[in-house]
C-alpha cells in the first residue's frame, strides 16, 4: 500500500499504476490510496467479497425490500460467475474498467444474438454500477477497496416497455377469479378489496397494501386516500363514494392497517398472482391498473 502511495504521488516515477486505479486523476488516486492508507494505520481490514456483498444487499433497499434485495443479490451473482471464469484470482474490487468493458461488450452481443432481453442487460448493468457506486463512496471505500465505479458510463440500451394493461374482459376474469377463491381462502374477501382498489386508484397494490385507516378521509361526495408510493412519494387520491365503502366494508380492525397481514414481498407477490391462471393463462400481471373511479 505505501509503495502503491510512493507511485501515485511521485512526479517522476516511471512505474505504473495498479491496474485498478488506471485513468484516474491524480489527485483523485492519491486521495483514495492516502484514505487507504490511513485506514490500515488505524487497524482497519478491507472487506473481502462475501462481506462487500452482504453490506451492499443489506442497504440496497431504503425500504428493506426483499424481492428488491434478492433482485440484486441475483444480478452480482451473474457477475461473480463471469468473473470466476474469466478473472478467478481477482477480488470484486480488483476488477478494473477494462475487465468491466469486455463483460458489457459480452453482455452485449447476447441482446444481438437474441440470447438475452435489452431489459435484462440494463437491469444487470445498473445492478452492478450501483454496486461499484456504492463501495466506491470515500465513506466506505477505505474498507471495500474499491477507488471508483469501475463499469463504462452510457451502457445502457433503449428498451421497449413491456407493460401490457388488461382490458374490462380480463379484469372481471381476475374478480370473478378471486370471488370464487372465496370459498377456499377466508382472505379471498381482503385480496379482492386490494386488487380492486388499486384498479380503481390506478397504483400499485403495493401501495395499497400499506394504507391504514387514517390515510382515508371521508367527505361529502366521497372521500380521499392518502397513498405512500415508489421513491417515497406521497399523492393523494379523491375517490367516489362506491369506492370509499369498498374499502370501509373490511371493517375496521384492531391494527391500523387496513391489510397488516399482507406486509412484506411475499404476501403482495400472492395477491397479485390470485388471479393470474384465469386471466394471463399463468403470466405476471402488470402491477398498474387504470384508474375509472
Amino acid at each position: 500500500m505505501t509503495e502503491t502511495l510512493k507511485v501515485v504521488s511521485s512526479k517522476s516515477s516511471s512505474k505504473r499504476l495498479p491496474a485498478v486505479l488506471d485513468g484516474m486523476d491524480k489527485a483523485e488516486a492519491l486521495a483514495y490510496v492516502s484514505r487507504l492508507f490511513d485506514a490500515a494505520e488505524a487497524g482497519a481490514v478491507l472487506w473481502g467479497d462475501a462481506l462487500l456483498i452482504k453490506r451492499f444487499i443489506s442497504q440496497c433497499s431504503r425500504t428493506g425490500s426483499k424481492a428488491t434485495q434478492d433482485g440484486y443479490r441475483f444480478e452480482i451473482r451473474e457477475f461473480t460467475r463471469w468473473r470466476d471464469r474469466n478473472h478467478p484470482h481477482l477480488h470484486l474490487r480488483e476488477i478494473n474498467p477494462a475487465f468491466c468493458q469486455d463483460w458489457v461488450s459480452q453482455l452485449r452481443e447476447q441482446v444481438e444474438d437474441g440470447l438475452m432481453k435489452p431489459r435484462t442487460f440494463n437491469r444487470r448493468i445498473a445492478a452492478i454500477s450501483s454496486m461499484y457506486r456504492w463501495a466506491a463512496e470515500p465513506s466506505r471505500s477505505a474498507v471495500t477497496g474499491v477507488p471508483r465505479n469501475p463499469m463504462p458510463p452510457r451502457s445502457l440500451l433503449q428498451a421497449e416497455k413491456t407493460t401490457k394493461p388488461l382490458n374490462e374482459e380480463q379484469i372481471g376474469l381476475l374478480f370473478a377469479a378471486i370471488t370464487r377463491a372465496a370459498h377456499l381462502d377466508r382472505n379471498a374477501v381482503r385480496d379482492y378489496t386490494l386488487i380492486k382498489g388499486a384498479y380503481l386508484l390506478g397504483c400499485r397494490v403495493s401501495e395499497i397494501a400499506i394504507v391504514r385507516w387514517k390515510d382515508i378521509e371521508a367527505l361529502n361526495d366521497g372521500g380521499q386516500i392518502h397513498l405512500f408510493g415508489k421513491g417515497s412519494k406521497r399523492r393523494t387520491v379523491r375517490v367516489s363514494p362506491a369506492t370509499l365503502e369498498l374499502f370501509e366494508g373490511l371493517g375496521r380492525g384492531a391494527d391500523e392497517e387496513f391489510f397488516s397481514q399482507v406486509q412484506g414481498e411475499m404476501g403482495i407477490s400472492r395477491v397479485k398472482q390470485s388471479g393470474m391462471s384465469a386471466v394471463n393463462g399463468g403470466e405476471p400481471l402488470d402491477s398498474m391498473f387504470t384508474p375509472i373511479n
